[in-house]
């Protein structure tokens, strides 16, 4: 009889002593996530996917992905989403992102991803407006001209290869169409980017390298630096590609 007594006083010191299992607050974990998040995600077969994720009160979301390089890789998703005792959200039907994990510091991870290759960056969402460096702070140099309407260019395109050189401070671009000299202003919001007037010396010039270039410097609108290269958009589709200027 004492023996079980013992027995029974052991199980009930070890069962007060077993850590219990900490469950998340999920009314808790709604509030908190609630707001819009982006992050640049690897792309096989375009520069890169910009992503953004709202995620509403209501329990709706919406992702903004644009495929930069891809002429039709635009999308807007709607859908339904949910908090889980395991810190994870649930979208239903996410295109891109369908597990996502919510994270101490405030940022969310993709764990479960439909269009993106998680083993080669992990794909942090940080809350918008709090990701990185400025990218127009990365601008601020000389590129050197490489394709353009994703063409490689030759030096037999052109008398020089093109070049331009962006000043943050005053906001001017200046540079070589490859034969004339070129100046203008600038002006950037967030990856988007406005190139203002842009004039140019009158030499003649052979070739339809020049006429290219101004044409598709006109249609610019948005950019991306990447691995020391600068592209440049008009919406998704890529227009011209620089180099980082040695």
């Amino acid at each position: 009889m004492r023996l079980n007594y013992f027995i029974l006083l052991l199980i009930i010191v070890f069962a007060c002593k077993a850590p219990h299992e900490k469950k998340t607050d999920v009314g808790m974990l709604t509030q908190q996530v609630i707001g819009s998040y982006e992050a640049s995600l690897p792309c096989d077969g375009c520069v890169s996917i910009e992503y953004q994720l709202e995620l509403e009160s209501d329990s709706s979301f919406i992702e903004h992905i644009a495929f930069l390089g891809d002429p039709n890789g635009n999308y807007e998703v709607h859908g339904k989403w949910y908090a889980e005792v395991d810190s994870t959200l649930t979208l239903n039907p996410g295109r891109l992102a369908y597990k996502i994990k919510v994270n101490a510091n405030g940022t969310l991870t993709i764990t479960d991803a439909i269009e993106n290759h998680l083993e080669k960056q992990p794909a942090v969402l940080s809350r918008t407006g709090t990701s990185g460096m400025d990218q127009s702070v990365l601008l601020n140099d000389i590129w050197v001209l490489e394709a353009i309407d994703n063409i490689e260019i030759s030096d037999a395109d052109f008398r020089e290869r093109p070049q331009l050189e962006f000043h943050k401070v005053d906001g001017k671009v200046m540079g070589t169409t490859g034969c004339n000299r070129l100046n203008g202003t600038y002006a950037t919001t967030g990856n988007n980017i406005n190139l203002g007037p842009l004039l140019t010396t009158k030499m003649a010039c052979a070739g339809k390298g020049e006429a290219q270039l101004t044409q598709a410097l006109s249609e610019v609108s948005a950019f991306k630096i990447l691995n020391l290269k600068l592209y440049l958009f008009a919406g998704t589709t890529e227009k011209l590609r620089f180099r980082k200027a040695d």
